[in-house]
């Protein structure tokens, strides 16, 4: 065989290996690198999403009135130009706990106390065939954390024991309207609350589309002639942290009717149980607006 027929097949071999080593190289580095980078990018957006929907939550409980809010989630990532495949993700909607906060409404009339039992809801995002890290993300007591298995760390403060849980200010409040005939009494005391539940049948929702977080916010009114007093009842299992923010802000609400001279101080039953009374001279109404806020997802 002479030299001049030996040599394109040699030139073959040559690119051939070349090309081989090319696509081993592609899809051993630059593929699994562009598809990191891709969906870390993604896990940015999912961040953004979850920080935006903090926002809302917290403006429906600060400004208690009829509002429809959303944000868009992606639920999947990690595509490029030369490869489309996504990964998946999940947002998920359910209670914290049985609930945080009791309200006991105390009357002079013949039936007994009413008890109204106030919720937290939570919602989180979890990937599903992730391209970079298991990295899932959980807005829990008005704070979004990083997740990753079962361990959780703050997003926007450097640990736990730094979360300053501000929206506890807004989950309740009081003030008070002074009686006609003598205004240093005080005949209507308004309790403000705020109510968050998941969304009755949208608790759920996946695949590697865009998701949506959703917010409905509806307020309402409920009075009580003739109270007499209330009690107000902390959940002792709560995070240490969110407890003592809530705590904090039932024990700043009563400034509000610090003024009205036929409400006495208040007493406290425990750390976490405080009842208020009132005279029986005016006539005391009782105004609960509920501030309930669904979180749905779909």
């Amino acid at each position: 065989m002479s030299d001049d027929a030996v040599a394109p097949v040699v030139a073959a071999m040559i690119i051939l290996a070349i090309g081989v080593t090319f696509f081993a190289a592609w899809n051993a580095y630059y593929v699994p690198s562009m598809k990191a980078q891709s969906e870390i990018t993604h896990l940015k957006d999912v961040e953004t999403g979850f920080l935006k929907f903090s926002s809302d939550i917290g403006t429906a409980a600060s400004l208690k009135r009829n509002m429809q809010l959303s944000e868009s989630i992606p639920l999947g990532g990690g595509d490029f130009t030369f490869d489309g495949v996504k990964s998946g993700g999940s947002l998920r909607i359910q209670n914290e706990t049985e609930g945080y906060l009791r309200i006991i409404i105390r009357n002079g009339t013949s039936y007994g106390p009413t008890r109204y039992l106030l919720h937290y809801a939570n919602y989180s995002y979890q990937p599903v065939n992730n391209f970079w890290q298991d990295q899932g993300y959980v807005w829990s007591y008005g704070n979004v954390n990083v997740t990753k298995g079962a361990l959780a760390t703050p997003l926007q403060y450097p640990g736990m024991d730094a979360v300053t849980y501000g929206m506890a200010g807004t989950l309740f409040e009081l003030d008070a309207a002074p009686s006609p005939d003598d205004p240093s009494m005080c005949n209507l005391v308004n309790i403000y609350t705020v109510n968050i539940t998941p969304f009755a049948g949208h608790t759920f929702a996946s695949g590697n589309g865009n998701g949506m977080l959703e917010l409905g916010s509806t307020i309402s009114n409920q009075q009580f002639s003739n109270a007499s007093g209330i009690t107000i009842e902390i959940n002792p299992d709560l995070p240490d942290g969110f407890r003592n923010a809530l705590l904090n802000a039932v024990n700043r609400s009563f400034d509000g009717i610090a003024d009205c001279k036929n409400v006495n101080q208040p007493v406290y039953l425990s750390k976490t149980e405080i009842q208020l009374s009132f005279d029986t001279i005016p006539n005391m109404t009782l105004n609960r607006k509920i501030t309930e806020i669904a979180l749905g997802a779909e």
